[in-house]
């Protein structure tokens, strides 16, 4: 075996990592998407959902602007409850429809709502979901996720919380 020592080489390494960030430390985000949330009692008045009586209904009310000058399809908002809390699906009580979700398509599971939308440029929607707090207990309360599925520029999330459920 013969080795040149007049050649040089140069050898690159690309270091790659990925996972979830440890709970309350999640990363908040906008990359062409802004997004909010804020709590609401039934009479609308804003409140703290820190710390909620056993019980007690309310409204978790986000909002999604598109910052950018061009439409975005196939949007994706993901809001997961903590374990502690009940989502409330109107569609099948004597709430009726509850909110009127200008949405494509709606999917309510037992621990997270996942609303499919469009947003026209410098358009901004706002999504009511209807919760209970149920449990006693402390959870923690992830953040909003929304995101174009398609398209890597749009994407908006915020920090998450813990909350208590309390007699």
């Amino acid at each position: 075996m013969t080795i040149n020592n007049n050649k040089k080489s140069t050898l690159y390494v690309k270091v790659v990592y990925s996972g979830i960030l440890p709970v309350g430390e999640e990363q908040a985000e906008e990359r062409g998407l802004a997004t909010s949330i804020v709590f609401k009692d039934r009479g609308g008045n804003i409140i703290n959902p820190s710390s909620l009586s056993q019980g007690t209904e309310f409204v978790a009310e986000v909002t999604i602007g598109n910052t950018k000058n061009e439409r975005v399809e196939n949007v994706a908002l993901t809001q997961i409850i903590p374990s502690g809390w009940e989502i409330v699906n109107t569609r099948f009580t004597d709430f009726g429809n509850f909110a009127e979700n200008a949405v494509d398509y709606t999917d309510i599971r037992d621990d997270r709502t996942n609303f499919y939308f469009p947003l026209r440029a410098n358009e901004t929607k706002t999504f009511r979901i209807l919760l209970n707090a149920s449990y006693l207990g402390s959870y923690y309360l992830p953040g909003v996720q929304c995101e174009a599925m398609y398209d890597n520029s749009f994407l908006a999330r915020t920090k998450g919380q813990w909350v208590k459920v309390v007699r």
